[in-house]
Protein backbone atom coordinates (compact mmCIF):
# COMPACT_ATOMS: atom_id res chain seq x y z
CA UNK A 1 0.00 0.00 0.00
CA UNK A 2 1.14 3.21 -0.51
CA UNK A 3 0.71 4.79 3.15
CA UNK A 4 3.14 1.86 4.06
CA UNK A 5 5.85 3.82 1.77
CA UNK A 6 8.60 6.49 2.41
CA UNK A 7 10.89 8.36 0.50
CA UNK A 8 14.70 9.14 0.98
CA UNK A 9 17.79 9.53 -0.76
CA UNK A 10 20.19 7.17 -1.67
CA UNK A 11 22.71 8.64 0.54
CA UNK A 12 25.54 5.46 0.01
CA UNK A 13 25.11 5.16 -3.68
CA UNK A 14 24.92 8.20 -4.41
CA UNK A 15 21.56 9.56 -6.63
CA UNK A 16 18.75 6.33 -7.64
CA UNK A 17 17.55 8.47 -10.53
CA UNK A 18 13.49 7.79 -11.27
CA UNK A 19 12.20 5.69 -13.85
CA UNK A 20 9.21 7.13 -14.87
CA UNK A 21 6.91 5.58 -17.93
CA UNK A 22 6.01 8.52 -20.25
CA UNK A 23 2.88 7.09 -20.91
CA UNK A 24 2.05 5.99 -17.36
CA UNK A 25 -2.14 6.35 -17.24
CA UNK A 26 -1.24 8.36 -14.13
CA UNK A 27 -0.11 11.04 -16.16
CA UNK A 28 -1.51 10.78 -20.08
CA UNK A 29 -4.94 10.99 -18.46
CA UNK A 30 -4.29 14.66 -18.48
CA UNK A 31 -3.24 14.74 -21.89
CA UNK A 32 -5.72 16.77 -24.27
CA UNK A 33 -5.29 17.55 -28.13
CA UNK A 34 -5.74 21.07 -28.81
CA UNK A 35 -6.68 22.55 -31.78
CA UNK A 36 -3.27 23.49 -34.38
CA UNK A 37 -2.56 27.46 -33.67
CA UNK A 38 -3.64 28.76 -37.63
CA UNK A 39 -3.10 32.46 -37.80
CA UNK A 40 -6.04 34.55 -40.06
CA UNK A 41 -5.14 36.98 -42.50
CA UNK A 42 -1.79 37.94 -44.82
CA UNK A 43 0.80 40.16 -44.08
CA UNK A 44 1.72 42.49 -46.67
CA UNK A 45 5.39 42.80 -45.68
CA UNK A 46 7.87 40.00 -44.78
CA UNK A 47 11.72 40.93 -43.35
CA UNK A 48 14.50 38.21 -44.24
CA UNK A 49 18.01 39.58 -42.59
CA UNK A 50 17.81 42.98 -43.14
CA UNK A 51 15.48 43.55 -45.61
CA UNK A 52 11.80 44.13 -45.40
CA UNK A 53 9.83 43.86 -48.86
CA UNK A 54 6.37 43.19 -49.69
CA UNK A 55 5.40 39.89 -50.43
CA UNK A 56 5.20 39.06 -54.12
CA UNK A 57 0.86 38.22 -53.86
CA UNK A 58 0.33 41.81 -52.67
CA UNK A 59 2.43 42.93 -55.43
CA UNK A 60 0.25 41.04 -57.96
CA UNK A 61 -2.84 42.18 -56.83
CA UNK A 62 -2.35 45.90 -55.51
CA UNK A 63 -1.17 48.86 -57.40
CA UNK A 64 0.25 52.12 -55.70
CA UNK A 65 1.10 50.37 -52.89
CA UNK A 66 3.30 52.89 -49.94
CA UNK A 67 4.16 51.49 -46.67
CA UNK A 68 5.52 53.55 -43.68
CA UNK A 69 7.87 52.23 -41.43
CA UNK A 70 8.85 53.21 -38.26
CA UNK A 71 11.89 51.66 -36.20
CA UNK A 72 10.60 50.41 -32.80
CA UNK A 73 14.05 51.69 -30.55
CA UNK A 74 14.54 49.86 -27.28
CA UNK A 75 15.16 52.46 -24.51
CA UNK A 76 14.76 50.55 -21.49
CA UNK A 77 12.85 47.22 -20.71
CA UNK A 78 9.99 49.41 -19.26
CA UNK A 79 10.15 51.97 -22.02
CA UNK A 80 10.88 52.25 -26.17
CA UNK A 81 10.33 54.70 -28.75
CA UNK A 82 9.71 54.98 -32.68
CA UNK A 83 12.05 55.95 -35.22
CA UNK A 84 10.93 58.91 -38.03
CA UNK A 85 8.77 57.57 -40.28
CA UNK A 86 10.03 56.74 -43.42
CA UNK A 87 7.89 55.92 -46.88
CA UNK A 88 8.82 53.28 -49.25
CA UNK A 89 6.94 52.95 -52.69
CA UNK A 90 5.72 49.42 -54.29
CA UNK A 91 8.35 47.00 -54.42
CA UNK A 92 11.18 49.02 -52.93
CA UNK A 93 12.91 46.94 -50.07
CA UNK A 94 13.16 49.12 -46.39
CA UNK A 95 16.69 47.88 -44.80
CA UNK A 96 16.61 47.44 -40.91
CA UNK A 97 19.57 49.79 -39.51
CA UNK A 98 18.92 51.34 -36.38
CA UNK A 99 16.31 48.59 -34.84
CA UNK A 100 15.80 44.58 -35.54
CA UNK A 101 12.19 45.54 -36.36
CA UNK A 102 9.70 47.80 -36.98
CA UNK A 103 6.11 49.16 -36.82
CA UNK A 104 4.51 49.36 -40.35
CA UNK A 105 1.39 50.59 -42.20
CA UNK A 106 1.00 50.16 -45.63
CA UNK A 107 -2.08 51.47 -48.34
CA UNK A 108 -2.85 50.45 -52.01
CA UNK A 109 -5.64 50.32 -54.22
CA UNK A 110 -6.84 46.93 -55.68
CA UNK A 111 -6.37 45.86 -59.01
CA UNK A 112 -9.05 46.11 -61.19
CA UNK A 113 -11.06 47.88 -58.56
CA UNK A 114 -11.02 51.91 -57.15
CA UNK A 115 -11.41 49.89 -53.82
CA UNK A 116 -8.60 50.94 -51.36
CA UNK A 117 -6.68 48.51 -48.97
CA UNK A 118 -4.70 48.81 -45.97
CA UNK A 119 -2.59 46.91 -43.69
CA UNK A 120 -0.50 47.40 -40.05
CA UNK A 121 1.81 44.91 -38.72
CA UNK A 122 5.55 44.65 -37.77
CA UNK A 123 8.76 43.15 -39.49
CA UNK A 124 11.69 41.66 -37.47
CA UNK A 125 14.99 41.01 -38.94
CA UNK A 126 18.20 41.96 -38.16
CA UNK A 127 19.96 45.14 -38.80
CA UNK A 128 22.81 45.64 -40.67
CA UNK A 129 24.31 47.95 -37.77
CA UNK A 130 25.44 45.47 -35.33
CA UNK A 131 29.35 45.35 -35.30
CA UNK A 132 30.20 42.50 -32.65
CA UNK A 133 33.51 43.22 -31.05
CA UNK A 134 36.82 41.46 -33.04
CA UNK A 135 37.65 38.25 -31.10
CA UNK A 136 41.01 37.71 -29.64
CA UNK A 137 43.98 36.72 -31.31
CA UNK A 138 43.07 33.06 -32.08
CA UNK A 139 39.83 32.65 -30.93
CA UNK A 140 38.22 33.48 -34.14
CA UNK A 141 36.57 30.50 -34.44
CA UNK A 142 35.46 29.16 -31.18
CA UNK A 143 32.07 26.55 -31.09
CA UNK A 144 29.07 28.89 -31.71
CA UNK A 145 26.04 27.83 -28.28
CA UNK A 146 22.46 28.02 -29.32
CA UNK A 147 20.56 27.61 -26.09
CA UNK A 148 16.73 26.55 -27.32
CA UNK A 149 14.13 26.35 -24.09
CA UNK A 150 10.29 25.67 -23.45
CA UNK A 151 8.88 26.74 -20.39
CA UNK A 152 6.94 24.22 -18.30
CA UNK A 153 8.94 21.05 -20.48
CA UNK A 154 9.74 18.16 -18.30
CA UNK A 155 11.55 15.56 -20.19
CA UNK A 156 8.60 13.32 -20.21
CA UNK A 157 6.33 15.96 -21.04
CA UNK A 158 8.25 16.62 -24.09
CA UNK A 159 8.33 12.80 -25.11
CA UNK A 160 4.73 12.52 -24.99
CA UNK A 161 3.47 15.85 -26.26
CA UNK A 162 6.50 16.51 -29.15
CA UNK A 163 7.23 12.94 -30.52
CA UNK A 164 8.25 13.73 -33.89
CA UNK A 165 10.88 16.73 -32.33
CA UNK A 166 11.74 14.27 -30.36
CA UNK A 167 12.41 11.35 -32.49
CA UNK A 168 14.80 14.13 -34.84
CA UNK A 169 16.58 15.30 -31.37
CA UNK A 170 17.66 11.79 -30.49
CA UNK A 171 17.54 9.38 -33.85
CA UNK A 172 18.77 12.41 -36.93
CA UNK A 173 20.99 15.02 -34.46
CA UNK A 174 22.05 12.32 -32.37
CA UNK A 175 21.19 14.41 -29.26
CA UNK A 176 22.36 13.31 -25.74
CA UNK A 177 19.41 13.43 -23.39
CA UNK A 178 19.94 13.60 -19.77
CA UNK A 179 17.68 11.84 -17.89
CA UNK A 180 19.18 12.59 -14.42
CA UNK A 181 18.69 16.38 -15.22
CA UNK A 182 17.26 18.06 -12.22
CA UNK A 183 16.12 21.44 -11.13
CA UNK A 184 17.35 23.48 -8.28
CA UNK A 185 14.41 25.89 -7.10
CA UNK A 186 10.51 26.58 -7.95
CA UNK A 187 9.88 28.54 -11.23
CA UNK A 188 12.05 29.80 -13.82
CA UNK A 189 14.35 31.80 -12.81
CA UNK A 190 15.74 29.01 -10.61
CA UNK A 191 16.42 27.43 -13.28
CA UNK A 192 17.65 29.94 -15.56
CA UNK A 193 20.05 32.23 -13.37
CA UNK A 194 22.39 29.26 -13.05
CA UNK A 195 22.60 27.86 -17.06
CA UNK A 196 23.44 32.33 -17.28
CA UNK A 197 25.07 32.88 -14.42
CA UNK A 198 26.67 29.67 -13.21
CA UNK A 199 25.04 30.96 -9.16
CA UNK A 200 21.59 30.59 -8.05
CA UNK A 201 19.59 34.23 -7.09
CA UNK A 202 20.76 33.93 -3.43
CA UNK A 203 24.42 34.75 -4.25
CA UNK A 204 23.90 37.28 -6.76
CA UNK A 205 22.77 41.45 -6.04
CA UNK A 206 19.07 41.82 -5.32
CA UNK A 207 17.61 43.07 -7.99
CA UNK A 208 14.06 42.20 -6.68
CA UNK A 209 11.10 45.49 -7.41
CA UNK A 210 10.47 45.19 -3.92
CA UNK A 211 14.64 45.41 -3.13
CA UNK A 212 15.20 49.17 -1.64
CA UNK A 213 18.72 49.36 -3.54
CA UNK A 214 20.52 50.59 -6.48
CA UNK A 215 21.24 47.30 -7.54
CA UNK A 216 20.54 46.47 -11.59
CA UNK A 217 20.27 43.58 -13.38
CA UNK A 218 23.48 44.62 -15.52
CA UNK A 219 25.61 44.02 -11.91
CA UNK A 220 25.15 40.12 -12.59
CA UNK A 221 27.18 38.52 -14.81
CA UNK A 222 25.45 36.58 -18.01
CA UNK A 223 27.29 34.27 -19.77
CA UNK A 224 26.20 36.18 -22.93
CA UNK A 225 28.09 39.88 -21.45
CA UNK A 226 31.46 37.35 -21.21
CA UNK A 227 30.44 35.58 -25.01
CA UNK A 228 30.33 39.43 -26.34
CA UNK A 229 33.81 40.36 -24.49
CA UNK A 230 34.91 36.97 -26.84
CA UNK A 231 33.70 38.58 -30.31
CA UNK A 232 30.28 36.63 -30.00
CA UNK A 233 27.07 38.31 -31.52
CA UNK A 234 24.68 37.75 -29.09
CA UNK A 235 20.63 37.65 -28.80
CA UNK A 236 18.47 36.86 -26.30
CA UNK A 237 14.82 35.82 -27.24
CA UNK A 238 11.72 35.28 -25.04
CA UNK A 239 7.88 36.22 -25.75
CA UNK A 240 4.74 37.14 -23.28
CA UNK A 241 7.38 39.57 -21.96
CA UNK A 242 4.56 41.28 -19.21
CA UNK A 243 5.98 38.14 -17.31
CA UNK A 244 9.33 37.63 -18.57
CA UNK A 245 12.29 35.90 -17.00
CA UNK A 246 13.98 39.15 -15.50
CA UNK A 247 10.67 41.48 -15.38
CA UNK A 248 7.97 39.59 -13.20
CA UNK A 249 9.68 39.61 -10.38
CA UNK A 250 12.98 42.02 -11.48
CA UNK A 251 13.64 45.44 -12.33
CA UNK A 252 14.81 44.21 -15.54
CA UNK A 253 17.55 45.24 -17.81
CA UNK A 254 18.19 49.20 -18.17
CA UNK A 255 20.21 48.49 -21.71
CA UNK A 256 19.85 45.75 -24.09
CA UNK A 257 21.70 42.90 -22.46
CA UNK A 258 22.40 41.67 -26.56
CA UNK A 259 22.68 42.81 -29.99
CA UNK A 260 19.91 41.52 -30.97
CA UNK A 261 16.39 41.61 -28.21
CA UNK A 262 13.35 41.12 -28.68
CA UNK A 263 11.38 42.48 -26.41
CA UNK A 264 10.38 46.16 -27.30
CA UNK A 265 8.66 44.72 -30.18
CA UNK A 266 6.66 42.07 -28.48
CA UNK A 267 6.06 44.78 -25.74
CA UNK A 268 4.14 47.11 -28.58
CA UNK A 269 2.77 44.50 -30.39
CA UNK A 270 1.28 42.33 -27.46
CA UNK A 271 0.25 45.63 -25.57
CA UNK A 272 1.52 44.01 -22.21
CA UNK A 273 -0.77 40.98 -23.35
CA UNK A 274 -4.03 43.22 -22.99
CA UNK A 275 -4.64 42.76 -26.88
CA UNK A 276 -5.13 39.05 -25.47
CA UNK A 277 -8.19 40.41 -24.04
CA UNK A 278 -9.72 42.20 -26.85
CA UNK A 279 -9.05 39.13 -29.85
CA UNK A 280 -8.09 36.28 -28.07
CA UNK A 281 -7.62 34.17 -31.29
CA UNK A 282 -4.30 35.65 -31.62
CA UNK A 283 -3.23 34.65 -28.60
CA UNK A 284 -0.57 32.77 -30.08
CA UNK A 285 0.04 34.92 -33.14
CA UNK A 286 2.43 37.18 -35.02
CA UNK A 287 0.75 38.29 -38.02
CA UNK A 288 0.01 35.98 -40.32
CA UNK A 289 2.62 33.37 -38.09
CA UNK A 290 2.51 31.54 -35.08
CA UNK A 291 4.67 33.42 -33.02
CA UNK A 292 6.28 30.62 -31.97
CA UNK A 293 7.19 30.27 -35.60
CA UNK A 294 8.43 33.54 -35.86
CA UNK A 295 10.90 32.68 -32.84
CA UNK A 296 11.71 29.60 -35.10
CA UNK A 297 12.75 31.88 -37.77
CA UNK A 298 14.58 34.42 -36.59
CA UNK A 299 16.36 32.17 -34.44
CA UNK A 300 17.47 29.87 -37.65
CA UNK A 301 18.11 33.66 -39.61
CA UNK A 302 21.22 34.32 -36.82
CA UNK A 303 23.45 31.45 -37.40
CA UNK A 304 23.15 32.95 -41.20
CA UNK A 305 25.19 35.93 -39.95
CA UNK A 306 28.79 36.38 -40.32
CA UNK A 307 31.21 35.64 -37.01
CA UNK A 308 30.61 34.27 -33.48
CA UNK A 309 26.95 33.49 -32.77
CA UNK A 310 25.66 33.03 -28.93
CA UNK A 311 21.95 32.09 -28.66
CA UNK A 312 19.32 32.15 -25.97
CA UNK A 313 15.58 31.97 -27.53
CA UNK A 314 12.98 30.93 -24.68
CA UNK A 315 9.34 30.02 -25.90
CA UNK A 316 6.75 30.75 -23.41
CA UNK A 317 3.06 31.44 -24.84
CA UNK A 318 2.75 28.37 -25.83
CA UNK A 319 3.25 26.10 -23.00
CA UNK A 320 2.81 28.78 -19.99
CA UNK A 321 -0.46 28.33 -19.06
CA UNK A 322 -1.21 24.81 -20.79
CA UNK A 323 1.40 22.52 -21.61
CA UNK A 324 -0.73 20.69 -24.09
CA UNK A 325 -0.99 23.53 -26.62
CA UNK A 326 3.40 22.55 -27.28
CA UNK A 327 1.92 20.15 -29.66
CA UNK A 328 0.89 22.65 -32.61
CA UNK A 329 4.73 23.21 -32.78
CA UNK A 330 5.79 19.59 -33.09
CA UNK A 331 6.49 19.59 -37.15
CA UNK A 332 7.54 23.20 -37.03
CA UNK A 333 10.24 21.95 -34.76
CA UNK A 334 10.85 19.16 -37.05
CA UNK A 335 12.01 21.60 -39.60
CA UNK A 336 14.04 23.43 -37.46
CA UNK A 337 15.83 20.91 -36.52
CA UNK A 338 16.29 19.19 -39.65
CA UNK A 339 17.38 22.70 -40.99
CA UNK A 340 19.99 23.32 -38.09
CA UNK A 341 21.72 19.94 -39.71
CA UNK A 342 20.80 20.97 -43.50
CA UNK A 343 22.05 24.12 -43.39
CA UNK A 344 25.49 22.73 -41.61
CA UNK A 345 25.05 24.18 -38.16
CA UNK A 346 26.14 20.68 -36.85
CA UNK A 347 29.53 21.29 -37.73
CA UNK A 348 30.55 24.02 -35.09
CA UNK A 349 27.36 24.91 -32.97
CA UNK A 350 26.62 23.23 -29.89
CA UNK A 351 22.65 23.10 -29.34
CA UNK A 352 20.73 22.45 -26.59
CA UNK A 353 17.18 21.81 -26.04
CA UNK A 354 15.95 21.97 -22.39
CA UNK A 355 12.88 22.97 -20.53
CA UNK A 356 13.75 25.32 -17.25
CA UNK A 357 10.83 22.70 -15.35
CA UNK A 358 8.16 20.34 -15.72
CA UNK A 359 4.11 21.25 -14.75
CA UNK A 360 3.75 23.47 -11.78
CA UNK A 361 0.22 24.26 -11.69
CA UNK A 362 -1.37 22.04 -14.26
CA UNK A 363 -3.64 19.35 -12.56
CA UNK A 364 -1.40 16.51 -13.09
CA UNK A 365 1.12 17.95 -10.31
CA UNK A 366 -1.73 16.47 -8.40
CA UNK A 367 0.14 12.86 -8.83
CA UNK A 368 3.54 11.63 -7.72
CA UNK A 369 5.14 11.09 -11.14
CA UNK A 370 3.20 14.98 -11.94
CA UNK A 371 5.76 16.29 -9.11
CA UNK A 372 8.62 13.97 -9.79
CA UNK A 373 8.46 15.73 -13.57
CA UNK A 374 8.16 18.81 -12.44
CA UNK A 375 11.49 18.29 -11.20
CA UNK A 376 13.23 16.83 -14.05
CA UNK A 377 13.03 19.18 -17.03
CA UNK A 378 13.99 18.29 -20.31
CA UNK A 379 17.64 18.83 -21.16
CA UNK A 380 18.91 17.70 -24.91
CA UNK A 381 22.98 18.36 -26.00
CA UNK A 382 23.91 18.06 -29.43
CA UNK A 383 28.01 18.60 -29.23
CA UNK A 384 28.95 20.52 -32.87
CA UNK A 385 30.56 17.83 -35.00
CA UNK A 386 34.28 19.43 -35.37
CA UNK A 387 34.55 19.61 -31.00
CA UNK A 388 33.77 15.67 -31.45
CA UNK A 389 36.59 15.20 -33.66
CA UNK A 390 38.94 17.27 -31.36
CA UNK A 391 37.90 16.21 -28.47
CA UNK A 392 36.47 12.48 -29.06
CA UNK A 393 36.34 11.51 -25.30
CA UNK A 394 34.14 14.55 -24.75
CA UNK A 395 31.14 12.59 -26.20
CA UNK A 396 31.49 9.61 -24.58
CA UNK A 397 31.56 11.45 -20.98
CA UNK A 398 28.72 13.09 -21.95
CA UNK A 399 26.80 9.95 -22.67
CA UNK A 400 28.48 8.67 -19.34
CA UNK A 401 26.69 11.38 -17.56
CA UNK A 402 23.02 10.84 -18.63
CA UNK A 403 22.00 8.41 -15.73
CA UNK A 404 23.82 11.20 -13.84
CA UNK A 405 22.40 13.33 -11.21
CA UNK A 406 22.77 16.82 -13.50
CA UNK A 407 21.96 20.63 -12.78
CA UNK A 408 21.52 23.56 -14.85
CA UNK A 409 25.00 24.78 -12.81
CA UNK A 410 26.73 21.59 -15.04
CA UNK A 411 25.18 23.16 -17.95
CA UNK A 412 26.52 26.46 -17.47
CA UNK A 413 30.21 25.05 -16.91
CA UNK A 414 29.75 22.49 -19.62
CA UNK A 415 29.04 25.98 -22.10
CA UNK A 416 31.70 27.70 -21.21
CA UNK A 417 33.96 24.60 -21.59
CA UNK A 418 32.95 24.17 -25.38
CA UNK A 419 33.60 27.91 -25.52
CA UNK A 420 37.00 27.04 -24.25
CA UNK A 421 36.48 29.73 -21.73
CA UNK A 422 36.51 27.37 -18.56
CA UNK A 423 38.25 30.52 -16.61
CA UNK A 424 35.05 32.24 -15.89
CA UNK A 425 33.92 28.53 -14.41
CA UNK A 426 32.08 28.86 -11.01
CA UNK A 427 34.64 27.26 -8.21
CA UNK A 428 31.91 27.54 -5.22
CA UNK A 429 32.14 24.10 -3.68
CA UNK A 430 29.36 23.00 -1.16
CA UNK A 431 31.02 22.45 2.41
CA UNK A 432 32.55 18.85 2.81
CA UNK A 433 32.31 18.54 -1.08
CA UNK A 434 35.49 17.22 -3.01
CA UNK A 435 34.67 18.80 -6.43
CA UNK A 436 32.61 22.10 -7.70
CA UNK A 437 29.15 22.60 -7.37
CA UNK A 438 29.47 22.62 -11.27
CA UNK A 439 30.98 19.99 -13.99
CA UNK A 440 31.19 20.33 -17.42
CA UNK A 441 29.37 17.72 -18.53
CA UNK A 442 32.33 16.51 -21.38
CA UNK A 443 34.09 15.17 -18.44
CA UNK A 444 32.40 11.88 -16.27
CA UNK A 445 30.63 13.08 -12.96
CA UNK A 446 31.09 11.03 -10.28
CA UNK A 447 27.84 8.15 -10.06
CA UNK A 448 28.02 8.73 -6.51
CA UNK A 449 26.96 12.34 -6.46
CA UNK A 450 23.91 13.34 -4.06
CA UNK A 451 21.28 15.95 -4.46
CA UNK A 452 23.50 17.90 -1.57
CA UNK A 453 27.02 17.77 -2.99
CA UNK A 454 24.99 19.10 -6.33
CA UNK A 455 23.37 22.30 -4.41
CA UNK A 456 19.77 20.84 -4.89
CA UNK A 457 17.70 21.54 -2.03
CA UNK A 458 15.67 18.21 -0.12
CA UNK A 459 12.43 19.53 -1.22
CA UNK A 460 13.74 19.75 -4.98
CA UNK A 461 16.07 16.26 -5.02
CA UNK A 462 14.32 13.49 -7.55
CA UNK A 463 16.88 11.17 -6.09
CA UNK A 464 14.31 9.10 -4.24
CA UNK A 465 13.29 5.25 -3.92
CA UNK A 466 10.04 3.82 -2.18
CA UNK A 467 10.56 1.54 0.20
CA UNK A 468 7.96 -0.83 1.71
CA UNK A 469 7.21 -0.27 5.32
CA UNK A 470 5.61 -3.01 7.44
CA UNK A 471 3.40 -2.37 10.28
CA UNK A 472 5.36 -3.87 12.68
CA UNK A 473 8.22 -1.49 11.42
CA UNK A 474 9.39 0.95 14.57
CA UNK A 475 9.45 3.32 11.72
CA UNK A 476 5.72 3.24 10.77
CA UNK A 477 4.82 4.32 13.85
CA UNK A 478 7.26 6.58 14.54
CA UNK A 479 7.32 8.49 11.57
CA UNK A 480 3.49 9.13 12.38
CA UNK A 481 3.70 9.95 15.69
CA UNK A 482 6.73 12.86 14.26
CA UNK A 483 3.88 14.17 11.90
CA UNK A 484 1.52 14.84 14.73
CA UNK A 485 3.98 16.40 16.85
CA UNK A 486 4.91 18.60 14.56
CA UNK A 487 1.60 19.58 13.47
CA UNK A 488 0.32 20.12 17.05
CA UNK A 489 4.14 22.11 17.68
CA UNK A 490 2.27 24.61 14.93
CA UNK A 491 -0.86 25.00 17.16
CA UNK A 492 0.61 24.78 20.63
CA UNK A 493 0.29 29.16 20.85
CA UNK A 494 -3.42 28.50 20.37
CA UNK A 495 -3.85 25.58 22.97
CA UNK A 496 -1.65 28.20 25.28
CA UNK A 497 -4.01 31.22 24.84
CA UNK A 498 -6.88 28.89 25.45
CA UNK A 499 -6.14 28.25 28.47
CA UNK A 500 -4.67 31.47 29.79
CA UNK A 501 -8.26 32.54 28.80
CA UNK A 502 -9.59 29.93 30.87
Amino acid sequence: MRLEQTLKEDKGTGCQIPKLNPYSKEVTQFDVDMPKVICSGEDWVKCYLSECKLVPHILETTDYVVCTYNDIIYVNDNKYTFGPPVKVHASDNYVLSKSDHVKISCRGVQKNSTRASKWKGYGVGYRESVNPKTPPPGRENTFNILLFGFDSTSRNGFIRRMPKSYKVLTEELGATVLHGYNILGDGTPAALLPILTGKTELELPDVRKKAKNNDNLESIPFIFYKAAEDGYRTAFYEDMPWIGTFNYRFKGFQRQPSDHYLRALLMDETTKGKIWLRQPKRRYCFGDTPQYKMMFNLTEQLFMLHGKKFCFTFIVDITHDDFNYITTSDEDFVDFLRNFLKLGRGEDTMILVFGDHGPRYAKVRATLQGRLEERMPLMAIRLPDALRRRHPHAQASLEANVDVLTTAHDVHATVLDAMDLRKYWNPYRINGADLTRGLTLLEEIPKNRSCSEAGIEPHWCSCLTWENISHEDVIYTKTANVLVDYINSLTEYMRVGDATAC
